[in-house]
């Protein structure tokens, strides 16, 4: 248990140490070699420092990984679909050409599946190791979350929406990467692979990407913040919460 947790701890200074490391430098090559450190070090750290084999492809199930994809488009709909209700989204498409779109899109489905890779795969395997099923995943949680945080405490613009958010957004963001990291270790679990988590992370990622390519506005009142429509509003973590609880409870049945 001990060599587990200090495996673990390695990882979190692989993954919060060298970006922000890099990205608190001055020089502006460093800062993005750190934001590129960012998004490859959870993948490489996890699959360095794992010894245990976190994705065997005879006991995937595909219906599961295309499942979850599907039950988190349907949680950021619902949420995008509330921010349009109450007038803090709306629908204001451009004559963007459809090669940005599918640009934006495709990065985002690229950084989603290398954050997977290194969370839900060698990252998910060392918590659990180290602390458990459940504790392992609330701390994982955390880390994650402190992840996303490094680059806005520094300021380099890479969640502009977090820089300028108010107070109450960082805690709202918090609670929602630990509820959602809970949602994409189930999917997890249930596809058998780190794929399942990847395709529930990546597809959302891809809607919202593509959507605001193409001209989808969100509001930046700050009375607003509660109804942005991903994690650090109030709606998406309350209705992967509510997903969360139906897999548990044996509501949501794909195979």
């Amino acid at each position: 248990m001990a060599f587990a947790r200090l495996r673990f701890v390695v990882f979190i200074i692989i993954v919060l140490g060298l970006p922000a490391g890099l990205m608190a430098a001055t020089d502006p090559q460093l800062v993005d070699l750190g934001k590129l450190a960012m998004i490859l070090s959870p993948a490489v750290a996890g699959l360095a420092l794992s010894t245990k084999r976190w994705s065997r492809g005879s006991a995937t199930s595909w219906g599961w990984i295309s499942g979850a994809a599907t039950i988190t488009l349907l949680v950021t709909l619902g949420a995008l679909s509330v921010a349009i209700a109450v007038g803090a989204a709306s629908f204001r498409l451009e004559d963007t050409p459809l090669d940005a779109v599918m640009r934006s899109a495709g990065g985002s489905a690229l950084t989603s599946v290398l954050e997977e890779l290194g969370w839900a795969g060698g990252g998910l395997t060392l918590a659990i190791a180290a602390f458990g099923r459940r504790w392992g995943v609330l701390v994982l949680g955390l880390v994650w979350a402190a992840w996303h945080l490094v680059p806005v405490v520094l300021k380099v613009g890479l969640f502009p929406y977090l820089e300028a958010a108010p107070p109450l957004m960082i805690p709202a963001f918090i609670a929602s990467c630990l509820i959602y990291r809970e949602l994409l270790t189930v999917l997890r679990e249930r596809s058998g692979s780190w794929l399942g988590a990847a395709a529930g992370h990546a597809a959302p990622n891809i809607l919202l990407a593509g959507l605001l390519a193409a001209g989808v506005e969100l509001s930046d009142r700050t009375e607003d913040w509660p109804f942005f429509p991903a994690p650090g509003g109030l709606v998406f973590p309350l209705l992967a919460l509510v997903a969360l609880l139906a897999l548990r409870r044996g509501k949501l049945r794909l195979v």
